[in-house]
Parts: C-alpha cells; sequence; structure tokens
C-alpha cells in the first residue's frame, strides 16, 4: 500500500485494484478501439492461421468459406466457454460489405479487435476489416484497402504484436501473388489508426511464426528450398536468409515461443523442424544481403521425426511451452513439448517424446479432416486448448492438451450418440468426455 501525506493514494490503488483484475481475468472490456482490462495479453504469438481465439473470452472468430445471402463474406463468433451438448455456442455471424472469402484472422487483445484479411482475386487488391469484440460489428471505415497493387493472396496470414502494437500481414502483388516481387512480403498495420507502413520485401508466406519480443518473422513458404528459410528483421524493414540443415523442403506451418525463441516449422511429411535462435544476430547489422545467425553449433536445432504423416499447421501455447500441430485434410494431432526456459544449444534430450492422437469422427459421424491452405490451428493458453476447424466448415473442434499430453488415446474416443443444442440434424452429442469437444458452426442445422 501505498501513502502519501499519510493518506492512501487513490489513483495508484484503483491502477492496483485494475491490475489485480487483470492478473485474476475479472476484468470487462471497452471495445472499440479502447484499452482491454482483462486477462493480460499473451506475450506470444502462438502462430498465423485461418482463425483467431480469445480464450480470455472466450470465443472463436472463424472466417466461413461461403459468401452470404446478400454475396459477402462472412465470420463467424462461436462462444467456446459453454457445454455445446446443452448449449448453442453461435453467438453470431458477422458480414463483411464486399464479395470476397476471408482466409486470415487475428486478435488483437490491448483493443478489443479482431483482424480479418480477405482478397485473393486476380487483378485486384485485399482488404482488411477489423471487428468490434464488443459490439460484433466492423468498425466505420471498414474494409481498408491494402497497399495499391497488393493483397493477401490465397493464405492471407497475419499476426498482432502485443509489444508494438501493430498487426504483421503477409502480402504478395495483386496480379501474380508470386514472390520475388517487391510488393511481395509483409507490411505493418495499425488496428486503431488503420494506418499501413512501407512492404518490406519476401517470399510469400504460406504461414509465419513472430518473436512478439525481438520483432523477427521466420517464414514458411513454398518459396524456399531445403535448409534455409526468410527471417524478417521488421524494426530494420529487411528480409535475411536462414540457413539450417534441418530446415525442410516443403515447409508449412511455423510458429515461435517468444520466452525462449524456440520456432517451431512444420514439413508436411512426418517431421517438424524446432529451431532454437535464442542468441541469433543479423548480419550485417544493417541493409541486405543479410542473414539471421544461429548462436551455438550449427545446426542449433532438432527434426522430430514420426509424427502424422501429413502434419502442417502449427501454434504454440507460450505459458506451457508447447507446440500442437495438425494434419492438412486429415485428423492428425501432435503435441511437443519444447524448452521451458532459454537454451543456448538444442537436444533432442531438451524435448519430450509427441504426444501422438487423432480427432474423431464429428457430430455428423463423418471423418475428420482438418482446413489447410490456410491451416485452421490455434491455441488457448487460457485453458490450455488445441483448436482445429474442418476443411467442410462444419466444426470447430477443442482438444484439451493436458489430456493429449498424458493420455493421447484418449483424445480418439467416439462420440456417444446425441445431438449438439441447436441442431436437428447432428447424430451424436459433441463432447466425446475425454478431452474433445465440437463446436458447430453456422452451416450446421
Amino acid at each position: 500500500m501505498n501513502l502519501k501525506n499519510g493518506r492512501f493514494d487513490k489513483a495508484l490503488g484503483v491502477s492496483l485494484l485494475l491490475a489485480m483484475l487483470a492478473v485474476a481475468g475479472c476484468g470487462s472490456d471497452s471495445g472499440g478501439g479502447g484499452p482491454i482490462v482483462g486477462p493480460a495479453p499473451s506475450k506470444t504469438s502462438p502462430g498465423s492461421g485461418l482463425f483467431a481465439v480469445d480464450c480470455g473470452k472466450d470465443r472463436a472468430y472463424i472466417p466461413l468459406s461461403s459468401l452470404d445471402n446478400n454475396g459477402n463474406g462472412q465470420v463467424a463468433v462461436i462462444n467456446i466457454g459453454v457445454n455445446p451438448d446443452t448449449t448453442d455456442p453461435r453467438v453470431t455471424t458477422v458480414s463483411l460489405t464486399h464479395p470476397d472469402i476471408p482466409v486470415g484472422t487475428a486478435l488483437d487483445s490491448d483493443h478489443g479487435l479482431i483482424i480479418v484479411t480477405s482478397g485473393q482475386t486476380s487483378g485486384k487488391d485485399g482488404f482488411v476489416d477489423v471487428i468490434d469484440q464488443k459490439t460484433n460489428t466492423l468498425v466505420a471505415g471498414s474494409p481498408f484497402a491494402f497497399p495499391a497493387g497488393s493483397q493477401p493472396g490465397f493464405f492471407g496470414q497475419l499476426l498482432y504484436n502485443p509489444t508494438t502494437h501493430l498487426a504483421l500481414l503477409a502480402t504478395c502483388n495483386s496480379s501474380s501473388c508470386s514472390s520475388g516481387n517487391p510488393l511481395t512480403g509483409f507490411v505493418t498495420f495499425d488496428p486503431v489508426t488503420h494506418a499501413f507502413g512501407t512492404i518490406i520485401p519476401a517470399n510469400y508466406a504460406e504461414s509465419f511464426a513472430l518473436n512478439s519480443a525481438t520483432d523477427v518473422i521466420i517464414d514458411a513458404s513454398d518459396s524456399s528450398g531445403a535448409g534455409a528459410m526468410d527471417s524478417v528483421d521488421v524494426a530494420g524493414e529487411r528480409a535475411c536468409t536462414l540457413t539450417d540443415s534441418n530446415i525442410g523442403s516443403d515447409q508449412d506451418g511455423a510458429s515461435t515461443d517468444s520466452e525462449t525463441n524456440i520456432t517451431v516449422i512444420s514439413n508436411e511429411d512426418g517431421t517438424a523442424s524446432v529451431l532454437n535462435l535464442n542468441g541469433s544476430t543479423f548480419n550485417p547489422g544493417a541493409g541486405t544481403p543479410c542473414t539471421l545467425d544461429e548462436a551455438g553449433t550449427l545446426p542449433n536445432s532438432v527434426l522430430v521425426s514420426g509424427l502424422p504423416g501429413e502434419t502442417a499447421g502449427s501454434a504454440v501455447n507460450g505459458k506451457t511451452h508447447q507446440a500442437f500441430l495438425i494434419e492438412d485434410s486429415n485428423s492428425g494431432v501432435s503435441l511437443i513439448q519444447l524448452p521451458t526456459a532459454s537454451v543456448n544449444q538444442l537436444t533432442s534430450g531438451d524435448l519430450g517424446t509427441p504426444a501422438i492422437s487423432s480427432i474423431p469422427n464429428d457430430p455428423l459421424g463423418n471423418a475428420w479432416g482438418t482446413k489447410g491452405d490456410p491451416y485452421a490451428v490455434a491455441v488457448g493458453e487460457c485453458k490450455n486448448t488445441g483448436y482445429a476447424v474442418d476443411s467442410s466448415f462444419q466444426f470447430l473442434v477443442q482438444v484439451d492438451l493436458k489430456t493429449l499430453q498424458d493420455n493421447p488415446s484418449n483424445i480418439s474416443t467416439g462420440l456417444p450418440a446425441g445431438s449438439c443444442a441447436g441442431t436437428t440434424t447432428t447424430t451424436f452429442k459433441c463432447t466425446n468426455g475425454n478431452g474433445v469437444t465440437f463446436f458447430p458452426l453456422p452451416g450446421v442445422l
């Protein structure tokens, strides 16, 4: 307690109370671009993907693959805090004001905003829409046009950096959407002022990882070959080359633990590259060409094998220091334990044995296949949960990662007979009682 002239400093007391509420997760949000009082934002950007999860508010924001009745794109808002066996989790669907399918979303936890990218038509520039979480409506001015001549393209990935309070968007040239063009790379976007930065030329990202502490991007791109990939010095506005012999030839899902500077790259061949970038440095200090050099003995990495064959997308839980990985169009899921503290040299002994399982058939009885390209994977740090969306956009699935870690075979337990709340077509319940819960999307009647 702070006393001022023998009396309690009221302003400081209020600040301390708000801080305690934030830590306890008991705050409320102001929405609409104002500051958020609630669970502290993660220091880790969990990995770029199709949809965004706000575990502090028990909400998931899922871009849908179809247009609404007016021919506009849509984003479903799902309540992931309810039991879908008894409560319909579908809160609302936010319609965009233009005929574009959204391909990427990110959570701005500082201002209660959801950032959405769309636009992948050849010769047409892309858009950014911003959704106010408090009202589930678009903020004034949406959509905001991408920098002239650019769009998000087919993958359309983006992440929000809670340190710089800026979003980072992957871009490509609107006419060709290929690497090697000055409009292809990354650009910053301010979710509050809606201002774009200058495009940093780089390879076109299939997905990318962001270290929110160092503001460095690791880009998984089809344009990169085996043993090398792009690393982007955002502050220096330059793309450099990261070389590591354990990097695969088909780099897919990328995610980074910002606390330990460990990056996970899935290779869609049953392996994942775990890179230790602790102590890495850009050389030279400015300008291009340049490299991002690992510290320690090269390669400062481990190639994890034995994963499901189509393992592609990944997302990191920065609190448990684990990577949740999904298969592209198949049901396999994996969990890799990463170091819980920074290490100078990464060895296989620093990683736990991967926990591997599969998602059971959905409540309609259909075999599960996770959406790929862009990868539909995310984590909820608050409750240690992983999420995926199926290729048909019927369900969002939640996987309890503690169960996956301790009893991976339980995850694949089939659903009991019944139905999901609010639906008439499901023949099985939404929960299997063994760590898996399905949340119906608007397409399920």
